[in-house]
């Protein structure tokens, strides 16, 4: 509801008794700005009154106007790129703010101007009430908007306050297609396993810890702390992407390197192959990957994506075991250390978000840039893409999972702790905080999650 008829006859006396509803112009200036900025087509002008807005910017034809008090005007409007309403929300009725808000963000595809009073009005309605049925502080209006809104620009003055915010899309279902189809995994599956014999073996649990190092941007800030923690534990260090030849030109080579993608490009990331090092690669990745690490120790995994993958066991390598999870290779490598007995990693450079320059990756990168997004977690907001999101939900429920894989083992509690599986986050990206914020959600760390050392 965002308007009741009775308050609607209200507006429409009030309005019939001038001057009312006359104060958008003073406001042509930023809403113009606002438009080229946006690259808008079109503005909605949502609460027109009068319509002095239009008419200080020229009438033109990408100004559309909605008042549900002006007859003519009160239509259902149509979505815009911009939406602009001012001296308008402190004159809606409680009880509809939230529908007012609701409809204001769904009607905005870019942004939306707000300008707020924040007193009471001079004018009064016919019933006796102050025009202004809403005078609050600009927190509290704050505090509303955030509800459907993220605040990109604010600014408070003597009475009123004016703001740019753009609306809050709730993430929904995502679905992340395959990089290639199931018949050229298939394919690249057989020919790798006739080239390669050794195979990774899966191992009981042990109390060794293993160091996952991920090509996220927070990997430029914590990297440094990798080898103390290596020393300190004899950890063993895990490289994925294109942490691997980022870490050796740095002086630290990895005890093994994990890869999944099935594309070619993939073999940018290991130019600087060490003899040190073990390569530790899904059956399905391209084979001039395997053609370039052939000097070195390779050993094969066969990874699950989908029913089709069971293929590999039927028809190729009869003998062997598969490992599913995760939407990304930093998330399948826990899963490939759970088989080899780990319970206990570091993990740096899993971030799923992008630093604040856009950079997407700790350095240089042979893939595909991604559609960058931005999205809120708890009171943050980060850049990041709808395929980092659907990995960091899959991060967690891939825990619970592996959480009730261990318990169901009848394996112990770790340390003094109810779980089993202890991870520690470093950095301070998209999937840290994720993971933080579920924690609070469940009263609890999820499934032995620790962000930022927490």
């Amino acid at each position: 509801m965002l308007i009741t008829e009775y308050y609607r006859a209200l507006n429409i006396a009030l309005h019939a008794r001038g001057h009312y509803g006359a104060g958008g112009a003073r406001w042509a200036e930023a809403v113009r700005a606002l438009r080229q900025t946006c690259a808008a087509e079109n503005v909605l002008d949502y609460g027109c009154g009068q319509g002095t807005l239009r008419a200080e910017l020229g009438a033109p034809e990408w100004m559309r106007e909605y008042d549900p008090a002006i007859p003519g005007k009160d239509a259902a409007p149509e979505k815009a790129d911009v939406v602009v309403c001012t001296d308008v929300l402190e004159h809606v009725e409680p009880e509809c703010l939230d529908d007012v808000l609701k409809h204001i963000a769904a009607l905005a595809g870019k942004a939306v101007f707000l300008n707020i009073a924040t007193r009471p009005a001079i004018k009064h309605l016919a019933d006796g009430r102050n025009a202004h049925l809403i005078v609050e502080a600009p927190s509290w209006w704050r505090a509303a908007l955030e509800k459907w809104f993220r605040i990109v620009q604010w600014c408070e003055g003597k009475g009123e306050l004016a703001a740019v915010v753009q609306p809050i899309v709730a993430v929904g279902e995502l679905r992340v297609r395959g990089a290639v189809a199931d018949d050229v995994r298939l394919e690249q599956a057989r020919a790798n396993c006739e080239r390669v014999s050794a195979r990774l073996s899966e191992h009981p649990r042990h109390d060794r810890r293993a160091i996952i190092a991920c090509y996220g941007p927070s990997l430029r800030d914590t990297w440094t702390a990798i080898p103390i923690e290596r020393a300190m534990t004899g950890a063993l260090l895990v490289t994925v992407s294109g942490a691997h030849d980022w870490l050796v030109e740095r002086g630290v080579v990895p005890d093994a390197h994990i890869e999944v993608d099935p594309r070619v490009h993939k073999c940018a990331f290991t130019r600087r192959p060490n003899p040190q090092t073990s390569y530790w690669l899904a059956s399905t990745v391209h084979p001039d990957l395997v053609t370039q690490l052939k000097d070195h120790d390779v050993r094969l995994w066969h990874p699950v994506n989908t029913e089709e993958s069971l293929q590999i066991l039927t028809e190729i390598d009869p003998d062997g075991f598969m490992i599913c999870g995760g939407g990304s290779v930093g998330c399948r490598a826990v899963n490939v250390l759970f088989t080899q007995g780990y319970r206990r990693m570091s993990i740096h450079g899993m971030d799923c978000s992008f630093d604040a320059a856009g950079g997407q990756h700790a350095g240089l990168h042979s893939g595909a840039r991604q559609d960058e997004t931005e999205v809120r977690c708890g009171d943050r907001w980060f850049r990041t893409s709808a395929t980092w999101i659907a990995v960091a939900r899959g991060f967690v429920e891939n825990l619970a999972l592996l959480e009730r894989s261990s318990k169901a083992a009848g394996e112990p509690p770790l340390d003094d702790t109810d779980e089993r599986i202890d991870l520690r986050l470093h950095g301070d990206g998209f999937l840290q905080h994720y993971c933080k914020v579920a924690a609070e959600l469940s009263a609890a760390k999820p499934n032995g999650v620790i962000a930022n050392g927490h």
